[in-house]
């Protein structure tokens, strides 16, 4: 047998590692208190106490403040619909965050599928086009979604300041009189921002996990299909060589739809909230921005509030677009291979690939809506029906 050409095949640990963009997820998770650590791990105590703390001062009593502040306190409607639009997002943040606190198991599993995967990425040319592009990629949605939670929070403290009244951020009860007392003042608007902190926090380790993971998804299928498409032009091997190759590509290709299925069932339920999330708060936000809405600021924060909204379902529909399209093209890596010399049982491996890779993949949120490009422009459209029906109604 033909000896592979080192220059060629790496041997060493393969530098591809798309786990490391899960980490700041990992971290946010274990900040908003939803990771049981393990009993034999330091400050144990303290992190049971932090859990605690944090889902009773925040999961569940930031809510309950918001919407009773709709209902009990008095306020504006530019007041109003500003306290809707958050109180949405903090019960769609809360519920994201329990399915993923739910599917921590799933999560884990689907790093160990990656890291498999990852290490199987020995070719050079591979590697090389894992940094220059799906790396490039991943890099991208991650700033993008931190550059955009950081324009919110920065505009709505912006236009909170430009107000220049001694008004807390969003109307909400509290059980004091926060108009008593500069300190009271103090205390209600500290729980306020403290509140909002982890919100964004919420949504930022929520909302950025799925494009990350179909991206990591749609990286692989790629990567398989330029190393399926490379059987037997690469080095002059022997035709076993090509055989072995070949079924390590078969498996290769099971372990992604494995993969697929196990993303599937992470972000089903938290995409399927968020389409409802993001549907009722485009409308409030329009709604608010044309008609309620008279201070520079806090337009310039609905605009920033409504492109976050948009930015929340854009990158997961379109990466749930591109792995379906990556799918349907795999079968023709099999028939760019230099088959046509190879062994009868080279082709009936190549045909099990192709069979393999005719089986329709699409991720459905809430297994009812496809998370998909039509998709995004469909709730899109829903966003401005509803928008329609509350002018009417006005």
């Amino acid at each position: 047998m033909t000896t592979v050409n080192t220059e060629i095949f790496l041997k060493h640990q393969s530098s591809i590692n798309c786990r490391e963009f899960f980490i700041i997820n990992w971290k946010s998770w274990k900040l908003l208190g939803i990771i049981v650590p393990e009993r034999d791990v330091p400050n144990h105590l303290q992190h049971i106490i932090w859990n605690y703390f944090i889902n009773i001062t925040v999961t569940c009593m930031f809510p309950i403040h918001l919407m009773l502040g709709i209902f009990i306190t008095e306020a504006t409607k530019s007041e109003l619909f500003e306290n809707v639009a958050i109180f949405i997002t903090s019960v769609g943040a809360i519920l994201k965050l329990i399915m993923f606190a739910i599917n921590m198991k799933n999560i884990i599993k689907m790093e160990q599928i990656l890291q498999s995967l990852d290490e199987r990425i020995q070719h050079a040319d591979d590697q090389l086009y894992y940094t220059q592009h799906i790396k490039r990629h991943l890099i991208y949605v991650q700033r993008m979604y931190i550059v955009v939670y950081a324009a919110i929070g920065f505009f709505a403290s912006l236009a909170f300041i430009a107000r220049g009244e001694q008004k807390l951020f969003y109307p909400g009860w509290l059980p004091f009189n926060w108009h008593q007392s500069w300190w009271h003042y103090s205390a209600a608007l500290g729980y306020q921002l403290y509140g909002i902190f982890f919100q964004i926090l919420q949504n930022f380790a929520n909302d950025s996990f799925s494009p990350k993971a179909l991206c990591s998804l749609s990286g692989h299928i790629q990567l398989l299909y330029k190393r399926v498409a490379r059987i037997g032009y690469d080095t002059p091997v022997m035709s076993q060589e090509n055989e072995m190759e070949l079924n390590r590509c078969v498996t290769h290709q099971k372990d992604l739809y494995e993969l697929f299925d196990t993303i599937q069932e992470i972000i089903s339920w938290p995409m399927f909230f968020q389409l409802f999330v993001s549907l009722s708060n485009m409308c409030v936000a329009m709604v608010a921005l044309l008609f309620f809405v008279t201070d520079i600021f806090y337009r310039i924060y609905y605009v920033m509030y409504f492109l976050g909204m948009i930015m929340q379902l854009f990158p997961v529909c379109y990466y749930g677009s591109d792995f379906v399209i990556l799918f349907e093209k795999l079968h023709y890596a099999v028939f760019s291979c230099n088959w046509t010399g190879e062994s009868k049982r080279f082709k009936r491996h190549m045909m099990l690939f192709t069979e393999r890779s005719l089986k329709m993949s699409m991720a459905m949120a809430g297994g009812m809506f496809p998370i998909h490009l039509t998709t995004f422009f469909a709730t899109c459209k829903g966003a401005y029906s509803m928008f329609a029906v509350v002018i009417t109604m006005k």
